[in-house]
């Protein structure tokens, strides 16, 4: 069954949750550029920690639709939820690194499950907005992990 046209509008709801999931984000990851050298310790340590909790979350995503539709048959349905914690376990991993690697961890793990997305949105009925809403939302978090791992 493939997800609904990607012409819908993304709903309020999570339209502005999504926006303001990325305010830590931009202003943790803008931080590193702007205040004093003696903060950056503080700033990484809390966007490496904001971004593995993000990353977890939507990893879940995935056992959600494993759960909610009935029609994928048992073996897919473990492998999509088996999927479904590996964002968490290599958000974990990406605390136990150097900040600067764990950021570059777990920012090349959103665009990875970005593309777990987009093959389990070919497959199941998702809401026709929801990989709009996460290419829009990866673009600007892995920019923001990307910019502080350089600096």
């Amino acid at each position: 069954m493939l997800s609904p046209p990607p012409t819908s509008p993304v709903p309020s709801a999570p339209l502005w949750l999504g926006a303001g999931g990325l305010v830590p984000f931009v202003l943790l990851s803008g931080g590193l550029w702007v205040l004093p050298e003696a903060y950056r310790p503080t700033l990484l340590e809390w966007l490496r920690t904001y971004a593995a909790v993000i990353l977890s979350f939507v990893g879940a995503v995935h056992w959600g639709i494993a759960m909610l539709h009935r029609d994928i048959p048992d073996r897919e349905r473990a492998v999509i939820m088996g999927w479904s914690v590996v964002p968490a376990l290599v958000a974990w991993v990406g605390l136990l690194i150097t900040p600067s690697s764990g950021l570059t961890l777990i920012g090349a793990m959103f665009v990875i499950h970005y593309s777990m997305d987009r093959q389990v949105a070919g497959r199941f009925t998702i809401p026709g907005w929801y990989l709009r809403l996460r290419a829009g939302l990866t673009i600007v978090v892995v920019a923001c992990l990307g910019m502080a791992a350089i600096r």
